[in-house]
């Protein structure tokens, strides 16, 4: 992508909720790769997921939150397939997953980090 840089921001999700998100990106990319007009979009969320959690991996203690990069263009996107698995899932809103799910949402739409927070 050549965005310029001020259109970069900071992403913060918990570990669990950024690795929930990695799976759940994991999932679909290969279907999303296959659009040709967002291809590059796609791959280039991939590259900065992976890159995170490769640096995960590497690291003995890990981190309670993960800060990663995003174009707007990215937070976007990424937030938009959340919300649709959202819609997709069970409605249980006290279950561990949806709220990691809640969390991806509310980071990527500039909101940070909002650990046990209850949504209604």
């Amino acid at each position: 992508m050549t965005e310029p840089m001020q259109n970069v921001q900071p992403v913060t999700l918990s570990s669990q909720a950024f690795l929930l998100l990695c799976r759940l990106y994991d999932g679909c990319y290969d279907e999303l790769n296959q659009n040709e007009q967002i291809r590059e979009l796609v791959e280039s969320i991939g590259d900065i997921l992976l890159a995170g959690v490769e640096t995960l991996e590497k690291q003995e203690t890990k981190p309670k939150n993960i800060t990663f990069p995003l174009t707007v263009q990215q937070a976007f996107f990424l937030r938009r397939l959340v919300i649709e698995l959202l819609a997709q899932s069970p409605t249980d809103k006290e279950d561990r997953t949806t709220q990691w799910l809640q969390e991806c949402v509310t980071a990527l739409a500039g909101g940070g980090v909002q650990p046990n927070v209850k949504h209604s």
